[in-house]
């Protein structure tokens, strides 16, 4: 197997920093892993390393910072323990993907009856380009009233049981001829990502519960007026880009939350 190689930062954005941080400790008492922690999480923000690159080792952060090995560790760990990166043992360290276990999922999601593990088919049910979307998801793509958006409506499925309701809502501008890809195949991350190089790095969600009403209700194959769990949720890209505004109503009875303390 080819041994993945890092992916060198360019250099010129974050000198003047660098050369901050190598002086040691200064007057406002911030100690110097926290300052190298920091300049790095502006790197990732920036897009210096996208999701799935392979950052430089410790041995080569600590002479672009001019710290000691240590220091980089502490920093390393804060952003590991941040779920922005991730550590493979004898591979290197990575810029994590926002739809694997070190993402937001880590938190809470969906899972099959009796707490298994989810073996979800996800199915496309309507896909359109329209003017048509909700105020929230306006405001957030800060589109216009006639701005176009790409609607997605996609049905997971566990085992044959429906689990969720996905309404994605993506800027067309951004994302025109996504909807010849085969959605129903690959997630829709991985598909802006292969297609127009964008990255989602961050998202925010909001989790509510509801009850289902009658359309939805048929789908996930409940009784209308049973309660759900509803989460809005913004993807962003580089730079704070908002690349989709999105919409999940799932069954409370495969719904989790989990907690881990450091």
């Amino acid at each position: 197997m080819k041994k993945a190689q890092p992916v060198v930062a360019k250099q010129d954005a974050a000198r003047s920093d660098e050369t901050a941080i190598g002086r040691g400790r200064n007057g406002d008492g911030v100690p110097l892993y926290q300052r190298v922690r920091d300049s790095l999480r502006k790197d990732l923000a920036r897009g210096v390393w996208k999701p799935g690159n392979m950052l430089p080792t410790e041995l080569e952060l600590g002479e672009r910072f001019g710290v000691s090995p240590g220091t980089i560790k502490q920093a390393v760990l804060e952003l590991v323990r941040d779920g922005l990166i991730t550590r493979r043992p004898g591979k290197g360290t990575f810029v994590t993907r926002i739809d694997t276990p070190r993402g937001f999922a880590r938190f809470f999601g969906f899972e099959g009856a009796g707490g298994a593990a989810l073996n979800p088919k996800v199915s496309v049910l309507d896909l359109q380009i329209t003017t048509d979307a909700p105020a929230e998801a306006k405001k957030a793509l800060g589109l216009g009233a006639r701005g176009k958006v790409l609607f997605i409506r996609r049905l997971l499925k566990h085992n044959d049981t429906p689990v969720c309701i996905y309404d994605s809502y993506l800027p067309y501008r951004l994302m025109a001829g996504l909807e010849h890809e085969k959605l129903d195949v690959d997630r829709i991350y991985f598909a802006i990502e292969k297609k127009f190089d964008i990255h989602v790095v961050s998202v925010e969600e909001m989790l509510t519960a509801s009850i289902v009403g009658g359309r939805e209700a048929k789908l996930l194959e409940v009784p209308v007026g049973s309660p759900i769990i509803h989460i809005e949720r913004v993807a962003f890209s580089h730079n704070n880009t908002v690349v989709e505004w999105r919409e999940t109503i799932g069954r409370s009875d495969h719904f989790i939350y989990k907690l881990k303390s450091p």
